[in-house]
């Protein structure tokens, strides 16, 4: 017979990948994690894992069970939480941010809905949009919150936000004195660009691309910062989120460049799996971090 809390085991070290530290998240010992995996794998007739030196892996049928048991037990845990008549609002949420959302933005929000519930505890991870759509797929994430378009059918993406990317240089820079420039003059400067995967990267180059530019950036980094620090070093012209760097633009550290026709206006993207459960506690967050387009 199948049980919830066999379930609940098999996604602990299905997240873990190791038998000793899910034993640690769902408070057994070892031998009683393996021994509840040995009889759910009996139960459905096969192996859920291989052995991956001293680790292990799903296997194929593995997978699939993770989709599956995800949404089986957090629809439980939620039906016990009702008919106990408990409106409390408490679990872990695993949320994945691209880096400007996840650094800029998103902080101070998470941290708000954190203290107004005391049984909440939101784990964020930030990498870039390609980044948060692979682990939201693996079931490595709950939900997550983008800046690029998402292109994946197993993905639901619903618009959260407005954006708007800057073109920017130092203040020293010959075109800071320049009032607007056409596309068409971006051609030959040297860019200063957010890695391949970046969302703000794709956003900035297929806007150039509807002018008939193609950049080719002069240097790459995968943190925005790093990005800030190459334009301080006049190594080059900067694209970001307005949101990066609002404060070196009204301290006057940096200049924004005026681009004729550009369209830099962005939409910031929450992103789940299609037809996946939305916990209780998953739809509080939501709710509590709303965006004006919603």
């Amino acid at each position: 017979m199948l049980t919830l809390r066999q379930l609940e085991i098999f996604l602990a070290v299905a997240r873990r990948e190791h038998v000793t530290a899910a034993a640690r998240d769902v408070h057994l010992s070892q031998s009683a994690v393996s021994t509840a995996l040995r009889e759910l794998q009996t139960t459905l007739g096969g192996p859920l894992f291989e052995k991956d030196g001293r680790r292990i892996r799903l296997n194929d049928r593995g997978r699939h069970l993770v989709e599956e048991a995800s949404d089986l037990v957090q629809r439980a845990q939620d039906l016990v939480q009702h008919f106990a008549g408990d409106e409390a609002i408490a679990g872990k949420l695993r949320l994945g941010a691209s880096s400007t959302i996840g650094t800029y933005l998103l902080p101070a929000l998470v941290g708000a809905f954190v203290a107004a519930h005391a049984d909440v505890q939101v784990d964020l991870e930030v990498g870039n949009s390609a980044e948060v759509a692979r682990r939201l797929l693996a079931h490595e994430l709950d939900a997550g919150f983008v800046e690029g378009p998402v292109h994946l059918p197993q993905l639901v993406a619903t618009p959260w936000r407005k954006d708007r990317l800057v073109v920017f240089v130092t203040p020293d820079d010959p075109l800071a004195r320049r009032r607007r420039l056409a596309p068409a003059a971006l051609r030959t400067l040297r860019f200063v660009m957010r890695e391949s995967g970046s969302g703000t990267r794709e956003v900035f180059e297929t806007a150039l691309r509807a002018h008939g530019v193609a950049p080719t950036p002069h240097l790459t980094f995968g943190h925005s910062e790093a990005v800030k620090q190459a334009v301080r070093g006049g190594l080059g012209v900067g694209c970001l989120s307005e949101l990066t760097v609002r404060r070196e633009l009204d301290a006057g550290e940096f200049v924004a460049v005026k681009v004729a026709g550009l369209a830099l206006e962005r939409t910031l993207w929450r992103i789940a799996r299609r037809g996946a459960y939305a916990s209780r506690l998953l739809r509080a967050c939501f709710d509590a971090l709303r965006g004006e387009l919603e």
